[in-house]
């Protein structure tokens, strides 16, 4: 393909996101300039079997403004307010991997599936980072791929709509908008360039570096008294919806089709997993001062991205969302090929003498 035709390809899949956008927010559906890409990009391709296409660039620009985004709404109280929430919430989150981990030895025991693939499938991590380890470990990168688009999906339309719907705390929302601070100046703009660059250099070492770092950055330069120059609402949109686009462009028809009856067992467990994440998040609302949609948007096994935005919706804390999301995050990427590495031989050699 030409680079002019891709480029149109482009512009087109925009122009049907930003409709598919325009009509969530016009519906009052939950982060419109995400899911209403989403589903206009799946619609065209089912029933129209259009082809759509995405930018890496723009996609990395936009991790990096939506990190600059979560960072503005840390407080100089946000660090020292989620210190007494870190213990419960990793039990918690180990727990929840545990019960991943054994949900899905139990379906690679029914279906043709082969256990690491199963379980690297079903554990609640980020996309790119699971078929990373995928790739290491040599499971089927490719099922992989399919069974975390499946649980990614899920996770995108149903936390989002439970938690608008059903968690909305309005006593608190007021309370959790972003900073109203002075406008910074525009030489700041160069800090921010020097995040960006920084997480580009640390991809390889930190986990979802594009939002992390940026969002790590930036809060610590609020927290100091910085005033940093602040982007317009617009650049925020567009960057929500390029990745809309980019997930709506990402997801296979074709490869969910040649996953089969599989899909049916794997987006089985994704919506078990989010009933367990419920459980726990009220558990988690329990024994913590947080208000319940905080907890159950904390311990939800969704995006960082985009829990942080639907708590800021929704009366949750975005700040100690994203804080504690991104320990989830990193227990998945660093405790758990640690876990796995442990276990699967383990449970590989039970499967095999019960087989014969």
């Amino acid at each position: 393909m030409s680079s002019t035709s891709h480029i149109r390809l482009i512009l087109q899949s925009y122009a049907i996101a930003a409709i598919g956008g325009g009509l969530f927010l016009l519906l009052h559906l939950p982060l419109p300039w995400i899911l209403g890409p989403v589903t206009a990009l799946l619609l065209t391709k089912i029933i129209w079997n259009m082809k759509t296409a995405a930018s890496k660039r723009l996609r990395k620009g936009s991790y990096w403004l939506l990190g600059i985004q979560i960072g503005n709404t840390f407080t100089v109280h946000t660090f020292h307010n989620v210190q007494p929430y870190l213990l419960n919430y990793t039990l918690l989150t180990l727990l929840l991997i545990g019960i991943c981990m054994v949900n899905a030895y139990l379906v690679s025991k029914w279906v043709k599936v082969d256990m690491k693939t199963s379980m690297l499938g079903s554990i609640p991590g980020g996309l790119s980072a699971v078929t990373a380890l995928s790739e290491s470990m040599k499971a089927n990168t490719g099922l992989v791929t399919i069974f975390q688009t499946i649980r990614l999906v899920s996770i995108l339309f149903i936390i989002p709509f439970a938690a608008t719907h059903f968690f909305l705390d309005s006593s608190v929302q007021s309370a959790v908008q972003l900073p109203q601070t002075e406008q910074g100046a525009w030489w700041t703009i160069g800090l921010y360039a020097v995040m960006y660059i920084l997480a580009r250099l640390t991809s390889k070492f930190i986990p979802s570096s594009l939002v992390i770092v940026p969002m790590l950055l930036t809060a610590v330069l609020q927290v100091s008294g910085m005033h940093l120059y602040q982007f317009p609402h617009l650049f925020f949109v567009l960057a929500q919806l390029t990745i809309g686009v980019y997930l709506g462009h990402s997801i296979s028809i074709r490869d969910l089709k040649k996953a089969g009856r599989l899909c049916l067992y794997y987006t089985g467990l994704s919506l078990l997993l989010i009933l367990i994440s419920f459980g726990l998040g009220y558990l988690f609302s329990l024994i913590t001062s947080l208000n319940m949609a905080t907890s159950i948007l904390s311990m939800a096994p969704g995006g960082l991205v985009e829990m942080a935005l639907t708590a800021q919706t929704t009366g949750g804390d975005p700040s100690i969302v994203s804080s504690l999301q991104t320990i989830r995050l990193l227990l998945v990427v660093l405790v758990l090929p640690l876990l796995l590495q442990w276990t699967l031989p383990k449970l590989e050699k039970h499967h095999r003498k019960e087989e014969s």
